[in-house]
């Protein structure tokens, strides 16, 4: 395969062994007409915390520990590369806790309004974003950012390509550590006195080719356990001004990729609805959320208009929607939501799609405002 970066010839379909580019990273564009069939939901996956956990689980860690104190390449996983980082030490202001609709009419300010109801939700297997969207402190997000059937969850990782590159990344250093322990087994062969240690490389090597051939199995197991597990446990929400709420379930559409829980809290921030929106091609627009663990990230964009993708309206934008931006607010310059950022065209950038926000109160009724 070519790398399209820099155009090294490799038999390494996953990523350049030059310039280090992920191929998934950098394909062409799908024609138009294929569209519907490229659309993929983003979650957040912590691909190494899972990946470490599978390990631990399948007693492999102590050789690849032993052979990285020794010199010899040791498929660990970086933990550090799946953690999200730190809100900033940032204190809202008065403003800042207000509903969107009567902060200041500049954008900034709007943005900002809006950017303090946004919520960081974390799971046992992930993370993904979702925002307060009345005074009640009812909190509006994606279904599978808190999803809790294990088969739809572990589908979801299975088709993702950050946690496929990382699976295939840790197989090759596996193969790696698994070549040193035979080298040095080799090495020892006709030593004397050296019995016990071939006996103890024979097992690790053997443990090691298993985790080989199962990673995968026993990241989707670990997967499950964490679902089931979440299933009583729940989920945790963390606010923009530091409050943290643990334990919490979410009501599911069974239709929708929509769900929506209820924070115990008073005094929420929480950002307007902009039903019925008559939306204009190149209307400016912003996303907030927490991509790859960014929280609070804001980006913006312009609507590119509405398309319908199995039944389904969506809101087209080329504001960045990526993993962890699921279940956040797209809002307007006046700082009201118009959708719920949902999905993305995958293997092209610039292209994604939100859930009108009508849609929450047509699968919830019970959240539509009185009059």
């Amino acid at each position: 395969m070519d790398c399209p970066k820099c155009g090294r010839t490799q038999d390494n379909t996953v990523k350049c062994e030059s310039c280090g580019v992920y191929f998934a990273k950098v394909t062409q564009p799908v024609p138009p007409q294929r569209a519907a069939a490229q659309v993929e939901v983003k979650p957040g996956f912590s691909a190494g915390a899972l990946l470490l956990v599978a390990l631990a689980a399948g007693g492999g860690v102590y050789y690849l520990m032993r052979a990285a104190h020794s010199g010899h390449a040791a498929p660990a996983v970086s933990a550090a590369a799946s953690t999200p980082l730190q809100p900033s030490d940032v204190t809202p202001d008065a403003a800042a806790i207000t509903p969107a609709a009567t902060a200041a009419p500049s954008a900034v300010s709007a943005v900002e309004a809006a950017r303090s109801a946004t919520v960081f939700i974390r799971t046992a297997w992930g993370f993904g974003s979702g925002f307060i969207i009345d005074a009640d402190c009812h909190v509006v997000t994606n279904r599978h950012v808190v999803e809790t059937d294990a088969a739809r969850v572990t589908a979801n990782v299975d088709h993702n390509p950050e946690v496929q590159s990382t699976i295939v990344a840790t197989q090759q250093r596996l193969q790696n550590a698994i070549y040193a322990a035979q080298l040095h087994r080799h090495v020892i062969a006709n030593q004397p006195g050296s019995n016990l240690e071939r006996m103890q490389l024979d097992a690790q090597i053997q443990k090691m080719q298993q985790i080989l051939t199962t990673l995968p199995k026993q990241v989707d197991a670990e997967v499950t356990d964490r679902v089931n597990d979440a299933d009583h446990s729940g989920f945790s929400v963390t606010l923009l001004d530091g409050r943290k709420f643990e334990g919490l379930h979410a009501r599911l559409s069974g239709s929708t990729d929509l769900a929506v829980f209820q924070l115990p809290a008073n005094g929420c921030p929480f950002i307007v609805a902009d039903r019925n929106a008559d939306l204009k091609v190149g209307q400016r627009v912003y996303t907030i959320g927490n991509p790859s663990g960014l929280q609070y990230t804001v980006t913006s964009g312009v609507v590119s208009g509405e398309r319908e993708l199995e039944g389904q309206t969506y809101v087209q934008t080329d504001a960045p929607i990526n993993p962890g931006n699921s279940g956040g607010p797209l809002i307007t310059e006046q700082g009201r939501v118009i959708g719920i950022n949902s999905r993305v065209m995958r293997g092209v950038q610039g292209i994604g799609f939100a859930i009108p926000i009508d849609a929450v109160y047509t699968e919830f009724p019970e959240m539509a405002p009185t009059r």
